[in-house]
């Protein structure tokens, strides 16, 4: 269970991106670039909401967008709730900010995470409220924006499962090196 103070950024497999999507064509791809973002907790379930870089249009989104956390007013991009994923520590990279060797990057990413902490409260409140909106299935506006929170939900928790025989290949495959090394 996380804790207030614990909203850390980090990094998601790509392998579990690609398993969600299969079942939600919402899930963010991000192409060559990393799926970088949050971690918080909603109704028990661990979530990642992704991180954006700041773009002009974020300073004029309102504040009041259910699915949307502005980064100190937007100049620091945004945190799409809307693409909020439920993540199993399995899926998690933890990013050592001070080991990004982008210094741009490593800049935006510590100032945004500065912001990000000192309002978790906040955050954590907006992330929930969208949960329940978007799972009582009476926004359909917003139901299109966001990812199914529900479905992704029940499919999640057999990403081990999908990835258990490779992950099992992969280990006899290895094991197999090591004896003959012997």
């Amino acid at each position: 269970m996380l804790h207030m103070g614990i909203l850390k950024i980090c990094e998601i497999q790509p392998a579990y991106l690609d398993y969600l999507r299969v079942h939600d064509s919402k899930v963010s791809e991000k192409g060559s670039r990393k799926f970088v973002g949050i971690i918080l907790e909603v109704n028990g379930q661990k979530y990642c909401a992704p991180l954006s870089s700041p773009k002009v249009r974020h300073i004029r989104i309102q504040d009041t967008a259910p699915d949307i956390v502005k980064i100190d007013g937007g100049k620091l991009g945004v945190i799409n709730l809307n693409n909020m994923i439920p993540v199993l520590d399995s899926a998690i990279i933890h990013l050592d900010i001070l080991q990004v060797a982008d210094v741009q990057y490593r800049g935006l990413l510590t100032q945004q995470a500065l912001s990000i902490r000192s309002n978790e409260q906040a955050i954590m409140k907006k992330a929930k409220r969208l949960h329940s909106m978007v799972a009582s299935q009476k926004h359909p506006k917003l139901n299109d924006r966001c990812c199914d929170f529900i479905g992704l939900e029940a499919v999640a928790s057999s990403f081990g499962a999908v990835m258990q025989p490779v992950t099992q290949v992969s280990q006899e495959v290895a094991a197999t090196k090591e004896e003959k090394k012997n």
